[in-house]
């Protein structure tokens, strides 16, 4: 962006004046640029041709093992919180892991960016599962706006194990105390023998036992909860990824870099999403029908502001969609000083103080107000699809619970919209990755097999 600003510069001519046309509304063809990356995976310049031929079979590879190093688990702690007994099929059947999109990545001459989505849903199954242990930790569950207990539960673990220690001693002393009271009250009757005595106090000390083995045993699958989550965690520290990185390098023979984004929803990827719904498909107990509505129904479509879209559909005199760098370089009130090196900070600082675009008839949407006289809001502002507006799922194939299945099956549900809200009801220009895929859309086929056939999953993420 520098670069093309600095070669800007010197094109610039003082003496070439603007001359505009309030009564004109001009719309040119191309209105918003989606990032290189959502229009190929792979983004290299490289001399010989054949190069380029390779990269599909090593995208495949390297998907593979991406998979296998955040698939990693360990067995022995798996062992002590699930049924040992578990089959592994079972095991690769379940969704409870941390799911992978497709690596996107960009080359340069001596080095490999690869830009990865997560979704952690391990992590947030193991969270849960500690939360919602036993009346024992009741006390370790703060406040919402108890700042201060949760910092000093962070910092001091060890006194955290006290704490959980001391917990249980009082249940245990209350309990005691009550047998106790019961037991007096018992044995002070007059036809209680000694025979009876004595089995009271063997059952006593028998429900004593089981109480601290439960007790103990409650904190004990607590600290390997921890445990696992601490691993979960390490798998995106640096320490681990370098040595992953190296793996990677004997790919490409270059070096590497990753880029982590951790997804707060399933449906942010369509590639995550599709993956998760044919995982779940393979289960011969889940209908198909079944899994498609709780896919979908988890989703919530956005908010629309409905008075804005109207305006911009029916009200054309805000529309403006090419502006020219050269728009901001000639006009005398927009005032950039051209010896300054750095313009493009120059630019996004008068960008809200001044009255420039007015002029331009631009949308809300690409310019900040007034009142967000902050940059990072100006140019969030200015990006395109941002919000999911709509999901689309099909499924076709052999997929019915019968072992013979006699014919295919096909099913399709969708929730939203997957248009283009500036080319299907605004009347304006959008762009088109690879010549023929919508820009707004996200796209993602994926096949699978069952011992009846196999099937196919399509899913459509579309974002406005």
């Amino acid at each position: 962006m520098l670069n093309i600003l600095n070669l800007k510069k010197k094109q610039y001519n003082k003496n070439v004046k603007l001359i505009y046309n309030e009564n004109i509304n001009e719309i040119s063809e191309i209105r918003h640029y989606p990032p290189a990356n959502k229009e190929w995976f792979n983004s290299i310049y490289a001399y010989n041709k054949d190069t380029s031929k390779l990269l599909p079979s090593a995208d495949k590879v390297i998907l593979k093992l991406i998979k296998s190093y955040f698939n990693l688990y360990s067995r022995k702690l798996d062992n002590k919180t699930k049924s040992p007994h578990l089959i592994r099929r079972l095991k690769r059947l379940s969704t409870n892991r941390i799911l992978v999109s497709k690596a996107e990545l960009k080359h340069t001459s001596d080095k490999v960016i690869i830009t990865i989505y997560l979704y952690n849903r391990q992590k947030r199954y193991y969270i849960n599962r500690v939360k919602n242990l036993s009346d024992v930790f009741k006390y370790l569950k703060p406040h919402k706006y108890d700042s201060e207990k949760i910092a000093l539960l962070k910092e001091n673990y060890i006194k955290l194990l006290k704490g959980i220690l001391i917990n249980v001693k009082e249940k245990v002393k209350n309990i005691m105390s009550r047998i106790l009271l019961e037991k007096k009250i018992f044995l002070n009757r007059p036809f209680v023998s000694n025979i009876l005595s004595d089995k009271i106090k063997l059952n006593e000390n028998r429900y004593l036992k089981n109480l601290v083995k439960k007790s103990l045993g409650e904190i004990m699958l607590r600290l390997y909860y921890e445990q696992i989550y601490f691993f979960n965690k390490s798998k995106l520290s640096n320490m681990y990824l370098l040595a992953f990185s190296n793996l990677i390098k004997t790919v490409y023979n270059k070096n590497v870099d990753f880029n982590l984004v951790n997804l707060k929803y399933l449906h942010l990827n369509s590639y995550i999403f599709t993956e998760t719904i044919v995982t779940k498909l393979k289960n011969k107990k889940n209908r198909l029908l079944k899994v498609l509505r709780a896919s979908l129904s988890r989703f919530k479509l956005p908010i629309e502001n409905k008075l804005a879209t109207y305006n911009d559909i029916y009200n054309r005199n805000k529309t403006k969609q090419n502006l020219k760098l050269d728009n901001f370089l000639k006009d005398p009130l927009f005032k950039i000083d051209l010896k300054n090196k750095d313009i493009l900070q120059e630019m996004l600082d008068k960008l809200s103080k001044n009255n420039f675009f007015k002029k331009y008839k631009l949308s809300n949407d690409c310019v900040s107000s007034d009142k967000k006289e902050e940059l990072s809001n100006t140019v969030l502002d200015s990006i395109k699809y941002k919000s999911v507006s709509g999901l689309r799922i099909e499924a076709a194939g052999r997929l019915t619970r019968r072992n013979t299945a006699a014919r295919s099956v096909f099913k399709l549900r969708y929730k939203g919209n997957i248009r283009n809200l500036d080319s299907s009801y605004k009347g304006l220009s959008s762009v088109l990755l690879r010549g023929y895929a919508k820009s707004n859309v996200q796209h993602t086929k994926l096949k699978s097999k069952l011992r009846i056939g196999s099937f196919g999953i399509k899913g459509w993420v579309s974002s406005n």
